[in-house]
């Protein structure tokens, strides 16, 4: 939450300043286009519990694994509605990393009642992947000569694959096979941010984003939610139109 509150009070300073600078300044281009290359930091933890009849008593499966961000690419555009400074934006975003998951369990003796076998490993591998479709309201805020920064804030649709331990098997010995279960979901949040740019030239520019996002996603077996998205920092080139 550290880096929704720094998010929270940029935006804040910006929308404070904006009808200052408005009166001085305005944005005079239709739109434009941005395409970024980032990273989202931050990890959630996800825990799996799998409790089923084995040789007339109870055998359980947990696991747990950090879901973390890892590299971005983000490519959005957005298109002045009203007056000077309002625009409205999409963007779309792409994030994915993979883990390693810690298992453990009890399994029943066949032989012997309350006799059970207990387990610990790591199994890697474990994919996950976020695209997510953010619409925004844009209020352009020109600070400087050539120099303009894009406050936002609006929801985001998610679209999440994630692997986790699916339904586990148990053989003689007894060994326990623990096969990855791919899970597909989608599930609404929200983001808020800011955008920097400087136009090199009048339609070519560079520019920073910074931006918070945040939703979260049902996972079978899942004791809880995932909680998807996080703070994303990056840069990249800007085009006016």
């Amino acid at each position: 939450m550290k880096h929704f509150s720094a998010v929270v009070v940029l935006f804040t300073c910006f929308a404070a300043a904006a009808p200052a600078a408005a009166q001085t300044m305005q944005f005079t281009d239709k739109g434009y286009v941005t395409v970024n290359l980032a990273g989202q930091v931050g990890s959630h933890t996800l825990d799996t519990n799998f409790n089923f009849p084995l040789f007339d008593e109870t055998a359980t499966v947990n696991s747990s694994q950090k879901v973390s961000g890892g590299f971005l690419f983000d490519i959005g555009g957005a298109y002045r509605v009203w007056g000077n400074n309002l625009l409205a934006g999409v963007s779309y975003s792409h994030t994915s990393s993979d883990a390693d998951v810690a298992i453990s369990g009890s399994i029943p003796d066949p032989v012997f009642f309350d006799r059970p076998t207990t387990f610990e490993r790591t199994q890697g591998g474990a994919k996950h992947s976020e695209n997510a479709v953010h619409i925004s309201a844009i209020w352009m805020i020109p600070v400087a000569n050539k120099t303009d920064v894009a406050v936002f804030a609006g929801p985001s649709i998610f679209f999440v694959k994630q692997q986790t331990i699916g339904t586990p098997t148990v053989s003689p010995g007894p060994t326990v096979d623990t096969p990855f279960n791919e899970v597909k979901k989608t599930s609404g949040g929200f983001h808020i941010g800011a955008d920097l740019q400087y136009m090199v030239a009048k339609q070519w520019g560079v520019g920073g984003l910074m931006r918070y996002t945040w939703g979260s996603a049902s996972i079978t077996d899942a004791t809880e939610k995932l909680t998807v998205g996080g703070f994303q920092i990056g840069a990249g080139a800007r085009v006016r139109f």
